[in-house]
């Protein structure tokens, strides 16, 4: 806990603990305080930010029932990082979303190339067996936490030399609507729940077998045309999906 750190004085002022809670989760948005990590104990925080234990104490249970910590019997408290909630409501790529949440995102381009597309990929493109399509593969980090690999399929015969983009920095969304001119108009999505295997295991830097969801989407443009389809496995613990159901009437 540095020094320098001191609770912010507003026109309206909260309640120490509400502020202390807030410092704590800006240090784990920032990335200062790790998953997994030790959070000061209730002692550490006392003598910091010169308040009381109890003060100290409902800072670090605000932490825990906002899901941004967990408590260890006799050890401490300790950072969970809150999962990423994935709306199906708006079409946004991955990067906006985190943005849109304040979570910083990064990208760890795996491999990219031309393949040819098996029967899978041939039915998510809606082309036959055999096209030729780009392959991007990235890990997906939020606060430099490995989220999600995303496996992104385009056909070649659409985007020339699309390659020439670089994917841990450009958003692909973009590059299709701004660079391209492909105005994306709609996706379908379909979720399962899985578990990661040995490979996609290390590259998440998790447990074998753990558990994910495999999040399947293909984008249409405004004609209606597949212009790019993902198969994205997003770490089980770390991710939740949120969506909205009308009434058929409305």
């Amino acid at each position: 806990m540095k020094e320098c750190d001191t609770i912010k004085n507003k026109s309206y002022i909260p309640p120490a603990y509400i502020q202390i809670r807030d410092i704590l989760v800006e240090k784990i948005n920032s990335g200062e305080f790790k998953s997994d990590s030790q959070l000061p104990s209730e002692r550490e925080l006392s003598e910091t930010y010169k308040i009381s234990r109890m003060t100290a104490r409902n800072a670090l249970t605000q932490l825990v029932d906002s899901g941004y910590a967990y408590r260890l019997k006799g050890k401490g408290t300790f950072v969970r990082f809150p999962k990423i909630e994935r709306d199906f409501v708006r079409l946004s790529g991955f990067s906006q979303m985190l943005k849109s949440k304040g979570i910083k995102p990064g990208n760890k381009i795996v491999k990219s190339g031309i393949i040819v597309a098996d029967k899978k990929i041939a039915s998510l493109l809606e082309t036959t067996m055999g096209t030729k399509v780009y392959e991007i593969v990235r890990i997906r980090y939020g606060n430099d936490i490995a989220l999600a690999l995303e496996y992104s399929y385009l056909p070649v015969n659409l985007f020339d030399n699309l390659l020439q983009y670089d994917f841990e920095k450009d958003s692909l969304y973009k590059v299709i609507e701004e660079n391209y001119n492909y105005k994306l108009k709609y996706s379908k999505q379909w979720i399962k729940i899985i578990t990661l295997n040995k490979e996609e295991s290390k590259l998440l830097n998790v447990k074998e077998n753990t558990p994910a969801f495999l999040l399947e989407s293909i984008s249409y443009d405004m004609d209606e045309k597949v212009v790019e389809s993902t198969l994205s496995l997003n770490i089980g613990d770390k991710t939740a999906f949120y969506t909205e159901l009308w009434p058929s009437n409305i």
